[in-house]
């Protein structure tokens, strides 16, 4: 993915400048004042694609080569909030890796997690009201963070409805909102923007989908995380739904037995994984995606042959398929 590992290398240097002056300024309250800015600069620098900040970044750049360097800045924000997102969803799974590292409460402490995750938030919010004033604007960005949280609690709520849980948590939040923003910001056309809602809403519903093949098939080192996750925690992703529209009531029965339990049994893990492949679910979901995918590719060459948002795009389009 060239455009977004270029956009990445830039991006990267620019918030870690940024950060180091607020390290800085943190440092002369007290000498310790900079730990928690620390702490979310080691955890954005872990990993992670910054595919929101590039999506909104690129949304600018599709419509307006004005004011790159604000546009780069205002892009710090869909990672700061990420990060917030990030560091307390994993407390409240109560998750040991994120990224194949330690998880921030796991490291550090529950409250130092919490602390640093709302620093991340209130860093976001700070660009934001130094940069906008546009009152459309304010209200998308207030519309992206309210969005992903209710989205979080219905998640942890264990809702069925898994079409929505998407809807919020990964399309809106990570493909359809960043754009948005950017494409205000831009003042492009209602009509030009109405049809990359509909292209970008599905990619991210793809987006978890493969998200969601990968937690259960990945091999964990790759993934960085445990593959039994999404089973202990109870998540009801579209393979779950398949599963339970297939299987038989014995099978159901013994799913049952441990989905959602933190005491999940390796055993248990390897024969939900089977029986996914017995009921070709697998291989039903990457069809899915493929299919999908060229579909959405075919929408972007017709609608948008000549945008830079499209090639990124079509990049996270082969990843879907890999």
């Amino acid at each position: 993915m060239k455009l977004l590992l270029d956009f990445k290398k830039q991006f990267d240097k620019e918030i870690n400048i940024y950060l180091d002056k607020k390290i800085k300024s943190a440092d002369k309250i007290d000498r310790k004042g900079g730990d928690l800015l620390k702490i979310i600069k080691e955890f954005i620098n872990i990993g992670g694609k910054r595919s929101r900040p590039a999506i909104f970044y690129y949304a600018f750049s599709s419509y307006s080569s004005q004011n790159s360097a604000k546009v780069l800045k205002l892009s710090f924000i869909f990672e700061l909030f990420h990060s917030f997102a990030l560091i307390h969803d994993d407390i409240i799974d109560n998750s040991d890796l994120r990224r194949g590292k330690p998880t921030v409460h796991k490291k550090y402490n529950l409250s130092t997690a919490i602390l640093a995750g709302d620093l991340a938030l209130m860093l976001a919010d700070e660009i934001f009201t130094q940069e906008i004033n546009e009152q459309e604007i304010i209200d998308l960005y207030n519309e992206f963070k309210q969005e992903l949280l209710i989205g979080e609690y219905l998640d942890t709520i264990k809702i069925k409805d898994v079409d929505k849980i998407m809807e919020l948590k990964t399309a809106r939040y990570s493909f359809v909102k960043p754009a948005m923003i950017a494409f205000s910001l831009a003042q492009v056309d209602k009509n030009e923007v109405k049809k990359w809602e509909e292209i970008l809403r599905e990619t991210g519903i793809l987006f978890q989908e493969k998200d969601d093949y990968d937690g259960t098939f990945s091999n964990e080192k790759t993934l960085g995380k445990p593959t039994d996750s999404d089973i202990k925690e109870g998540k009801n992703t579209l393979l779950v739904e398949k599963f339970l529209e297939k299987s038989n009531d014995i099978e159901k029965k013994r799913f049952h037995s441990f989905f959602g339990k933190q005491n999940l049994k390796k055993e248990d893990l390897i024969w939900y994984k089977q029986t996914l492949i017995k009921y070709k679910i697998d291989k039903e979901i990457k069809k899915q995606i493929i299919n999908e995918s060229i579909k959405i590719e075919k929408k972007l060459n017709l609608y948008f042959p000549d945008k830079i948002l499209a090639r990124l795009i079509k990049e996270i389009l082969i990843y879907f398929q890999s």
